[in-house]
């Protein structure tokens, strides 16, 4: 039972700390200082389950790229090319067709054609840009209400697009907004392309609550600013992490120039959602995603993504994407660091006793340990959930060494302190006394022994005798000063060693010891000299230590021992 609670309160302490580099990593990570890490991890997931084979053939995306703008000779495209493009694409009845390019200046010849198109096809839907410093109107022909999404998106520290804004107060823009428009709600173009193809399903958006929005049977939760690996990031909005299927090859794609010549068959338009955007480099509307570490995704693309996940999720079940909240974070992490830690324990204890030999075990397992983490986290991303795995690898590491480094003290403890008395043993007696010497201190040595210790263990049993021995040993702990030395030398044997005293001090040490002990009153009816236990005292002092070895010094003190006992025990004898 005894054993059952050591264990327990050993456990608790590995526990206790494991918590508590945990509540530490929380603090840290609230800095953002793993968010670098988390992105890493986030990325490399979408890359790992990303499929260039699928193609989501509710979209087409029209693209300006080189060969456009020089067959057109014109940028921005003009009125009447983009007036054309839109009569194109509407004989064959799309659900909704996205301009990527923003229409609020006139743009050559043609405005009267761009504003007839843009008045007569209710699907269409424009771009403004209202977050930043320098907003960009929609155009003026296209009504505020039903045919304008706004265009930006969220880019985090490092550049990349991982998140999708799907609306956002008019309030929130204030430069883009009068004094009737201030409650408003600005939606994102690809939350408008995706409410208008939803329609015709009969399937219209559902406010749960605040943070929730419904699409069919799929539930979108709001993005705040510290979910997943996320660290105090701008959530303004309504956000949702892209859940990035594939790069440009997840949309079939046609050049506006083979639109203008008709050239786009009518089962590559219709029904479908069309996107218009640049994808020419000298344009320069390409953002980096966790796609690629190096190449750049068109804007229009992302916009894209954002609609096929809000639809895929609405129709098919595609799995919506979400980080953890603050509080599910944390419990992973405190839960992962205890865990494993716990099974460390069990790995390196058996009944309680530290077992050296699975420490260089445990060294080896670390990195298997890591990945069941990575596993665990991949494993819940596939479903929906971003968990962070940089945390909890921090985390576990370092609650690892520092236990690796307990054990290792532990161990050192275990090869210097007597096993019985957890006092210093022999050795480190031996050590300490070489020490003394080599720094030609002065000092008294001490031999003393338990009286008629024999008699006791036979009178007692072994037990009680162990007992004995260890509260002569926190005896002649407390006693002496801290600068003193006290050892089981072996048996009912201990030493004591004096640094830089007298004798006549040594003496008053000795007589407190015997004191202190006599004060305990442990029985002892076998003894010859007293009804208590006991002790004889050998002492040796020396003011140099000059060519005295430690084998002289146990010798006479050993004999002013013997003179002790010879003189009728329970006493003081010195040389």
């Amino acid at each position: 039972m005894l054993q059952l609670g050591r264990q327990i309160r050993q456990l608790g302490g590995i526990l206790a700390v494991s918590s508590g580099i945990s509540a530490l990593i929380m603090a840290m990570g609230a800095t953002g200082l793993w968010q670098p890490l988390e992105w890493f991890a986030f990325d490399r997931w979408l890359r790992l389950h990303a499929n260039d084979n699928v193609v989501d053939n509710r979209f087409l995306i029209v693209t300006i790229d080189e060969n456009d703008l020089q067959e057109l000779e014109e940028w921005p495209i003009s009125d009447s090319s983009m007036a054309k493009v839109l009569q194109q694409l509407q004989i064959y009845q799309p659900r909704a067709i996205g301009i990527d390019i923003y229409r609020d200046l006139l743009v050559g010849n043609g405005r009267t054609e761009l504003k007839t198109a843009l008045q007569t096809i209710p699907n269409v839907v424009g771009v403004e840009k209202v977050i930043g410093e320098q907003p960009v109107p929609p155009a003026s022909e296209l009504d505020p209400q039903e045919q304008v999404g706004i265009s930006d998106l969220v880019a985090d520290n490092d550049g990349r697009i991982r998140r999708g804004l799907l609306a956002i107060p008019c309030e929130r823009t204030v430069k883009s907004c009068n004094d009737s428009e201030r409650h408003q709600i600005k939606y994102g173009l690809a939350t408008k392309l995706a409410l208008i193809y939803l329609e015709q399903d009969n399937i219209y958006p559902r406010v749960l609550d605040k943070d929730r929005l419904q699409l069919g049977e799929a539930i979108f939760r709001r993005f705040s600013a510290n979910d997943g690996g996320y660290a105090n990031a701008d959530g303004a909005g309504t956000q949702i992490l892209i859940n990035y299927p594939a790069g440009q090859t997840f949309f079939d794609t046609v050049t506006i120039s083979q639109v203008l010549n008709g050239e786009v068959a009518a089962n590559q338009i219709q029904d479908r959602i069309i996107l218009i955007g640049a994808t020419a480099v000298s344009l320069n509307d390409l953002l980096h995603t966790p796609m690629s570490l190096e190449e750049r995704l068109p804007g229009v693309y992302i916009h894209a993504h954002i609609a096929s996940q809000l639809i895929g999720s609405a129709l098919d079940g595609r799995t919506v994407l979400q980080g953890a909240s603050p509080w599910i974070k944390h419990l992973w992490i405190l839960l992962s660091t205890n865990l494993t830690m716990a099974l460390v324990y069990g790995a390196i204890y058996h009944g309680g006793v530290y077992r050296q030999k699975n420490l260089s075990s445990l060294v080896v397992a670390m990195p298997c340990v890591w990945f069941g983490v990575v596993g665990i986290v991949y494993g819940f991303f596939q479903v929906g959930l971003w968990l962070p795995v940089a945390a909890p690898i921090i985390s576990i590491s370092m609650s690892s060494v520092l236990l690796l480094l307990r054990q290792n003290q532990q161990l050192h403890g275990l090869a210097s302190l007597d096993g019985l008395t957890r006092i210093a043993n022999r050795r480190s007696f031996d050590q300490y006394l070489q020490r003394c010497i080599h720094h030609q201190e002065k000092l008294a040595l001490v031999i003393c022994d338990v009286d008629y210790f024999k008699r006791y263990n036979d009178t007692y049993g072994h037990q009680e005798g162990d007992t004995c021995l260890i509260s002569v040993a926190k005896t002649l702990q407390q006693s002496v000063r801290r600068s003193d030395f006290v050892a089981r030398y072996g048996g009912e044997e201990f030493v004591i060693v004096l640094p830089n005293t007298e004798i006549s001090v040594a003496h008053e040490i000795l007589q407190g010891i015997q004191a202190k002990l006599a004060s305990l009153e442990i029985v002892h009816q076998a003894s010859d000299v007293s009804d208590y236990v006991t002790l004889s005292f050998g002492m040796i002092a020396l003011d140099s230590l000059r060519d005295v070895t430690p084998k002289v010094l146990i010798e006479q003190a050993d004999k002013a021992l013997y003179r002790a006992k010879h003189q009728g025990r329970n006493r003081i004898s010195s040389l």
